[in-house]
């Protein structure tokens, strides 16, 4: 028999003594699978991990993520040629720490001086608790890109995490993505934030998102998304502008759409970018699908619509109706059948709330209602817009195409300004006129409005001929870069009746061998 044993009774200080050991190793064993330091990782690991930027997205890329704990945080990150499956050899940026609700702290890192079209992979969190090992790839100064647009969430934020993932499985090409808005239907709703960041995370851990301000959002949204920081005074971050590749994205938030500032700022920043693709999003639509009772269309269109129609704004996207939408091109409220001429308007909707169509409005040239999606392509000179549905199923695709057409020269549109001395006309052949009203005689001057259409570079002229009873009693002409200047005058000594042409040319010569090109 084995020693401390005897057949037919029990041994007690035996027993006890095995009880001891057999929970000891228990315990040892308990310790080696859940140490404290194993715990805590599993607790505090960061999930919520969104993508933005804040300077260049050439050479920049900005982190942000929420955990329950406020402890010194960074990211660690390094090309991906590079990484061998370590972080040793990786560079470290410590992050900024705020409190965001009730619960999490919210942490933010912008990397500055990277390498342009570069893959790099990064990890965030502490030595307690790294996230997992994710990726990013800094812009490209190219002519080729895509991206993605989606209009309001606001609900039934698990479907729309299963759209971004199928989205990104078809689309693989997609660098960045637009929020038209209205994340959430209750914008201090911790736990709706809490739905709408883990169905986010997934794509938008990889690409970064930038989102516009809706009715819905409030503070949650400026406490969360750190975003370019060039905005109007007191407006900052609920407007910005960023570049990527040759193109120039200006976001807008609709609810301040009537202040001046915000509104010297928009012109300035359009004013100031030399791209070939404008594109502008905000949240309530300008051109609405159904009626909107509260009117804000009417002053979007007042206030900034002519700033965006003057620096020839190529696509707007919105969203709050709940529905896909697509106008046609639109100048001056009419719709426009020359290509490249007018602001496209696309409304979208990413979430499963969704409103039903209606509005009958003539400037309308597709509407579905439904959750959907839009992939825009930019190829050089060309752009290609498609729409499909939450489910994959083609909606539309629809192309702009800038290159040179065949007609010579780029086209101008030239608009007499309002003046009770004449009254306004054109030829048949879309000259403009004036015509000098009754019991009007002397100098007057005459004064009309130019607007490019198609870019041109160098200067233009435009010309002012003097009729009477169909003589020619004299010419002016005014020469300069009117894609920059908007503005020619000059006078004439008038009668009733006189009649004032004004067209615009690429030059004007006595040569022989050469004819002005009519850029009108």
């Amino acid at each position: 028999m084995r020693p401390g044993f005897k057949y037919g009774q029990l041994n007690i200080p035996a027993v006890r003594s095995s009880f001891i050991c057999l929970v000891l190793l228990l315990a040892v064993s308990f310790c080696c699978f859940f140490s404290p330091a194993a715990l805590a990782e599993e607790a505090a690991k960061p999930e919520q991990i969104i993508l933005t930027w804040t300077l260049d997205p050439v050479t920049s890329q900005t982190i942000t993520w929420l955990t329950p704990d406020n402890a010194p945080a960074r990211v660690q990150y390094l090309r991906v040629d590079e990484f061998a499956g370590s972080f040793n050899a990786a560079q470290e940026v410590d992050a900024g720490c705020s409190a965001f609700d009730s619960v999490n702290y919210r942490f933010t890192v912008n990397i500055t001086g990277l390498l342009p079209d570069t893959e790099y992979v990064y990890r965030v969190g502490s030595e307690e608790a790294w996230s997992n090992p994710l990726f990013f790839t800094t812009a490209a100064g190219t002519q080729e890109f895509s991206f993605l647009y989606m209009g309001d969430v606001q609900s039934g934020y698990a479907g729309w995490g299963s759209t971004l993932d199928a989205v990104y499985q078809d689309y693989p090409q997609i660098k960045f993505a637009l929020l038209g808005g209205d994340l959430t239907d209750n914008g201090s709703d911790e736990e709706e934030w809490g739905q709408f960041l883990d169905a986010a995370t997934g794509l938008f851990s990889r690409i970064p998102v930038m989102p516009a301000m809706g009715n819905h959002d409030g503070s949650m949204y400026l406490n969360f998304f750190a975003l370019p920081d060039n905005g109007p005074e007191g407006f900052k971050q609920e407007f910005y502008s960023f570049d990527y590749g040759n193109a120039h994205f200006v976001v807008l938030n609709s609810g301040n759409n009537t202040d001046e500032g915000v509104k010297q700022w928009l012109q300035d920043d359009l004013q100031g970018t030399t791209k070939q693709w404008k594109f502008v999003m905000f949240h309530i639509p300008a051109y609405p699908a159904t009626y909107d009772y509260k009117e804000i269309d009417q002053s979007i269109r007042a206030n900034w619509v002519p700033i965006l129609e003057q620096h020839r704004v190529d696509m707007v996207f919105v969203g709050h109706q709940h529905q896909y939408m697509r106008t046609h091109p639109i100048y001056q409220g009419e719709v426009q059948s020359e290509p490249n001429y007018g602001i496209v308007y696309v409304m979208g909707n990413a979430g499963s709330k969704t409103y039903a169509g209606g509005g009958g409005f003539t400037y309308i040239a597709v509407e579905q209602t439904g959750s959907n999606y839009q992939v825009i392509d930019i190829e050089g000179s060309v752009l290609t817009l498609t729409s499909k549905q939450s489910t994959g199923e083609l909606i539309e695709s629809y192309t702009i195409n800038k290159e040179p057409t065949t007609e010579p020269g780029p086209v101008y549109t030239l608009s007499p300004q309002p003046d009770p001395t004449y009254t306004a006309g054109t030829t048949q052949d879309g000259i403009n006129t004036m015509t000098v009203n009754a019991g009007v005689t002397g100098f007057k001057y005459f004064t009309v409005n130019i607007a490019p259409v198609l870019s041109h570079s160098g200067n233009e002229t435009v010309v002012f001929v003097h009729l009477r009873n169909g003589s020619q009693l004299g010419l002016n002409a005014t020469r300069a870069d009117f894609d920059q200047v908007n503005i020619a005058q000059t006078g004439f000594n008038v009668q009733q009746g006189d009649v004032i042409k004004a067209f615009i040319v690429n030059n004007l010569t006595n040569a022989v061998d050469i004819n002005p090109v009519v850029f009108q």
